[in-house]
């Protein structure tokens, strides 16, 4: 078994991309889909980290999407969503910013995720966006 690495610099990877408030949420949704990520950090048109986006965000807004949709099975011949509402990822993201430096031991990275019950942390330095470290890349690196 390989060594545990020693710091959140160690696991972190770096970010596929980032979105924007401003960016249409379907769009987004398909570049997380596409690139195989479950979340991406969003920034506003400032260029300033503001959120992050994740699969479960966007899923959240389609099933309240699909509490005021017609009744399939009442009216099966009528379209459930006729139009694609549109939506900005600033709607859907989470505005909780989970950060991490990047010296920070490993084992303190896992307290912190599990006690903020999130699935990924945002490395940083000084304020600026370094990387990501996900639960996966935690358990890759036991």
């Amino acid at each position: 078994m390989p060594a545990r690495a020693a710091s959140a610099r160690d696991v972190m990877r770096p970010v596929g991309f980032v979105l924007r408030e401003g960016d249409d949420a379907w769009d987004a949704a398909k570049r997380l889909f596409e690139s195989g990520q479950t979340g991406a950090p969003v920034l506003d048109e400032g260029g300033r980290l503001t959120g992050v986006v994740s699969q479960s965000d966007v899923a959240a807004y389609l099933r309240e999407l699909s509490r005021s949709a017609p009744d399939f099975y009442a009216e099966p011949d009528r379209d459930p969503i006729p139009a694609r509402p549109a939506a900005a990822v600033g709607e859907l993201m989470s505005r909780v910013l989970v950060q991490v430096p990047e010296d920070m031991p490993l084992a303190e990275v896992e307290r912190h995720m599990l006690r903020r019950r999130v699935q990924r942390v945002l490395v940083v330095r000084d304020g600026a966006l370094l990387g990501v470290i996900t639960a996966i890349d935690l358990l890759n690196a036991r």
